[in-house]
């Protein structure tokens, strides 16, 4: 009965929060202790300019006691995490299901750019996620399937991880995107756990040629996945059955051929 809008204004507060987690939590700073400041000259901001979004434009993308660019990253992350949240508000099937989309989704943005920017998956994020999207499950009558698909995708990503290593003889895939699979699993189920991370390999495959065709690595260079795996994840909730409906149709034109 609330209208969307205060979800998604509400999803722009905590994707200001989720700002202060990727910045911090991956260097071990406080998220309370100190407020909010620049990073450059450790000006304490005002509340005009904690405002999400606006406060950014307010301050043309820079920071008013030093003049040192803000990344627009800031922005991004708030507004993309008020769109998820009225999003979940307009198409959850109810309270449940609007709980659990809001914390898959927050925590999957605070991962892509943890790993992004760090090449790592904090525990902290995705361990106690796993157990609230089992938790969830349960108390919504999905919990066989999301179990299946927690151990599933933990199953398939430290084969995959094991093998990988014994083949290269160095670490393939960082344990923390062995983690991140059973997080998937625990809140999108069987079905859609496995096209999230089918698209997570699809996305992956994608940039890592793009990103040697643009020699921006090389062949033997790391290259995070966990965020591929976040997207893949993302995608696979708001958008699923649309992604399975595409699949099943490119199938049966070729069966056609």
């Amino acid at each position: 009965m609330i209208p969307a809008v205060f979800f998604g204004v509400l999803g722009l507060t905590i994707g200001s929060f989720l700002n202060v987690v990727i910045r911090r939590l991956p260097i071990g700073e406080s998220l309370v202790w100190p407020g909010s400041h620049c990073p450059e000259c450790g000006r304490k901001l005002g509340v005009l300019e904690l405002v999400p979004v606006l406060g950014y434009i307010g301050l043309r993308g820079k920071c008013a006691g030093c003049g040192v660019r803000i990344s627009p990253r800031y922005p991004v992350v708030e507004a993309a995490t008020g769109a998820g949240f009225y999003w979940a508000a307009v198409n959850a099937a109810g309270p449940l299901d609007f709980v659990n989309s809001i914390l898959l989704l927050s925590g999957l943005t605070a991962i892509f750019f943890i790993d992004l920017d760090h090449g790592i998956i904090p525990d902290v994020i995705s361990l106690p996620l796993t157990a609230a999207g089992l938790a969830l499950g349960a108390v919504m009558g999905a919990f066989p399937d999301r179990a299946i698909a927690a151990a599933g995708g933990f199953a398939v990503f430290w084969s995959i991880r094991f093998i990988g290593t014994l083949l290269a003889k160095e670490e393939a895939m960082g344990f923390g995107d062995v983690k991140l699979a059973a997080m998937i699993g625990a809140f999108l189920g069987i079905r859609m756990a496995a096209t999230g991370l089918f698209l997570g390999f699809l996305i992956g495959g994608i940039m890592a040629v793009w990103l040697m065709a643009a020699k921006r690595r090389g062949a033997k260079d790391p290259i995070p996945f966990g965020p591929m795996m976040a997207a893949g994840g993302a995608i696979a909730l708001i958008k699923g059955l649309a992604v399975l409906d595409l699949y099943a149709m490119c199938v049966a034109r070729i069966w056609s051929l």
